[in-house]
């Protein structure tokens, strides 16, 4: 395995478990020591931090430090092409993904109802247009 490949690994990582925590990246900033600025680098750049910030990142999210370089290969693969989406919607997503889980859960609740009625209203059109 490359270095390149340790680093995406571990990059991958580190938002995954903060996020399986329900952390931002300040949360983990403040709870780690590190600063946000870092935590964004190691999570978006796979900057791999020295051994003192690794076991603080470890400790912070409750894992032993090896576990921020295990490859798992059992993540649904999601495509991850945005270049058709307007940057503002992907910042937004970004956003969303930051925000702690519960509040990330909510939103995702008020989304589907919008969603579903969206889709009602849809169908109830498309279905006065036939009777036409």
């Amino acid at each position: 395995m490359q270095m390149k490949d340790v680093a995406r690994i571990f990059a991958e990582n580190v938002g995954k478990y903060r996020k399986k925590k329900g952390l931002s990246q300040y949360d983990l900033a403040d709870l780690s020591g590190i600063s946000r600025r870092m935590i964004g680098h190691y999570e978006s750049e796979g900057i791999i931090p020295p051994a003192d910030r690794l076991q603080a990142l470890a400790d912070s999210l409750d894992i032993p430090v090896y576990k921020l370089f295990k490859s798992t290969g059992d993540e649904k693969t999601v495509d991850t092409d945005l270049s058709g989406i307007d940057p503002r919607s992907v910042k937004k997503l970004r956003d969303i993904l930051s925000l702690p889980a519960e509040d990330r859960n909510d939103l995702y609740r008020i989304l589907n109802k919008m969603l579903r009625k969206n889709q009602l209203e849809k169908q109830s059109r498309e279905a006065l247009k036939v009777k036409r």
